[in-house]
């Protein structure tokens, strides 16, 4: 953007400074903080010091070293980093097409046409500059266990640092499992539910044929074939000696049966992964002794029901409301459901209780979990594990079900999931115990590297306290750089989308990040890139009525924006 190149020499002497500033120390001294070190257990007031990306030494009485960098987190809460347990972090998009091959025969279409690449790694479809990664590290990630996307049988996963380095840095663990799924083949087989299924047992009986075979020739290939085997079926011989576990996606209780039957059947380690409906089904898990990943994609809650602390708040102001009806002459009828309307909606409200209630449900079957990101968004991790504690999960499996247990599963308990000696020093600090309420993440540490994020404080809207409709496309100027452009700002639900692109080429367009609309104040985060250099800006702007004004902060200083609005509302 044209203000940007202003600042290009101050951007180029601060990059310089700080790679002299990481050349001379690789330590990191976290003094005076309350470290949670394990689920459970806590340090008040410890310190640790990290050096080359390690946890070197973490309790009391720990010397400051004149050596290091001091982080300055007096009183704050420090955790090791999350684990994403399962997710496409950082995979590329792809765009698939939905109709119907073209292949001769479409009872026996290619492999890649099937959807079946079990030899294929995740690691090829990687990104390590995608968005997905700075945003599940914002989230409290440090790892992250990703998968392949694809249909039946899309690959191989592989655990990945979040720490936004160059890829061959990135990748701690590849052909970690092999990620498969229920998904169908449009026009060729296998097309159907029962069609993946029986073309699964068939790769999985191949593969133990093939294994015996190869074994054999191996001890004594005098008077025997060699073996020539399709890649495909070399790739599941791993999952039928037990050497791999299958991270199989069963979103449903039906899917969760089907795959609970396969796996009996065939007899592989499994590990269900992103299952949204546990409730009727948590005896059948927990006698399978299967693994399980819950999706933290929760619904939304059922129209017409209350938070219980908010009750008496709603009241109260409908009591307010009501007063101020008493000089209307009428008032307009409320219209009562119908019998069938009614049942419907509480059958919708046991539903969501069931769902939410789900972490408690394993918790108390005894049956450990992590959760899975296929369709959960990293932003969404504070007010959805909250959701589950006010419905009976205890924090302790929380925290559990985001570091231990993942390590565990994934086989990385010896340098992950637990804040000690020896351990990566993958770490995340907040200013409150993380699930408590208004608690924020001001800094990451990942691979060595510390990652500083701004508390914003919320304003308080002076007028109802409602949300402002600012969607539409504004023309805005900033004086102090001679900048102008066009602002767009797009609602769906709650989500809000805000591009910014300077007028010199409105085609050359930004989305912003960490955007939060408060009443009529919207503040949002944009990353601005000009001839290799990048920087970060942070905005803060306020409306009224078509205009709007506020401040544009770089790590240079702030400056004065406002705009006026140019188009209709969306």
């Amino acid at each position: 953007m044209a203000f940007v190149a202003l600042l290009l020499p101050s951007v180029v002497q601060s990059q310089v400074d700080y790679d002299i500033l990481k050349k001379a120390t690789n330590k990191i001294f976290i003094k005076d903080v309350i470290i949670h070190d394990r689920p459970g257990s806590s340090i008040e007031y410890g310190s640790i010091l990290i050096d080359d990306g390690i946890i070197q030494q973490i309790g009391k009485g720990i010397a400051e070293p004149k050596d290091a960098l001091i982080l300055k987190a007096d009183s704050l809460h420090v955790y090791p980093a999350f684990i994403d347990a399962l997710s496409h972090t950082g995979v590329k998009n792809k765009e698939e097409n939905e109709k119907r091959p073209n292949v001769k025969f479409a009872g026996s279409p290619p492999n890649v046409v099937a959807g079946i690449l079990p030899q294929l790694s995740v690691v090829d479809q990687l990104e390590s500059d995608a968005k997905s990664i700075s945003s599940l590290r914002e989230a409290g990630f440090g790892l992250a266990h990703v998968a392949p996307d694809g249909r039946m049988l899309p690959g191989q996963s592989a655990i990945i640092s979040t720490s936004g380095k160059a890829l061959k840095d990135i990748v701690l663990k590849e052909r970690v499992g092999l990620y498969s799924q229920l998904k169908s083949s449009p026009g060729v087989y296998p097309a159907t539910m029962i069609g993946v299924i029986s073309k699964f047992k068939e790769l999985y009986r191949q593969a133990e044929g093939a294994s015996v075979h190869i074994g054999k020739y191996k001890s004594s290939p005098l008077g025997m074939q060699r073996p020539n085997y399709d890649e495909a079926i070399i790739a599941m011989i791993p999952v039928t000696k037990k050497q791999q576990q299958v991270f199989y996606k069963a979103k449903s209780a039906k899917d969760v049966y089907r795959v609970l039957a396969l796996q009996k059947e065939l007899g592989f380690d499994l590990v269900l992964s992103d299952v949204q409906q546990v409730y009727p089904i948590v005896d059948a898990i927990k006698s399978s002794n299967a693994k399980v990943l819950i999706s933290l994609d929760l619904p939304e809650k059922p129209e017409g029901m209350k938070d219980e602390e908010n009750d008496k708040a709603e009241d109260e102001e409908k009591e307010d409301s009501e007063d101020k009806d008493k000089d209307k002459d009428e008032k307009e009828p409320e219209v009562e459901d119908d019998e069938e309307t009614k049942k419907f909606k509480e059958r919708k409200i046991a539903a969501y209780k069931n769902y939410v209630a789900q972490g408690s449900m394993l918790e108390e079957a005894g049956v450990p979990f992590s959760f899975s990101w296929i369709e959960a968004k990293p932003k969404d991790l504070q007010k959805n594990i909250q959701t589950l504690i006010e419905n009976g999960m205890s924090e302790k499996t929380a925290i559990s079900a985001l570091t231990t247990n993942p390590a565990q599963l994934l086989g990385i308990s010896n340098i992950a999931g637990t804040a000690e000696k020896g351990k990566l020093g993958n770490l995340m600090i907040s200013t409150k115990a993380i699930f408590e309420k208004d608690a924020k993440i001001k800094f990451m540490l990942v691979d060595g590297e510390l990652f500083e994020y701004e508390i914003k404080e919320k304003k308080k809207n002076s007028s109802s306290g409602e949300q402002m409709d600012i969607a539409g496309k504004y023309s805005y100027e900033i004086s102090q750089f001679s900048a102008n452009g066009e602002l767009t700002i797009e609602k769906d639900g709650d989500e809000i989308k805000v591009l910014m692109s300077d007028e010199e080429d409105l085609s050359d367009t930004i989305e912003a990040t960490n955007v939060s609309q408060d009443g009529s104040n919207l503040s949002f985060d944009l990353a601005v890139t000009e001839g290799g250099n990048t920087m970060d800006i942070s905005v803060s702007i306020e409306f009224s009525e078509e205009d709007f004004e506020g401040t544009v902060v770089t790590q240079f200083g702030a400056a004065e924006i406002e705009g006026t609005k140019k188009s209709p509302k969306h």
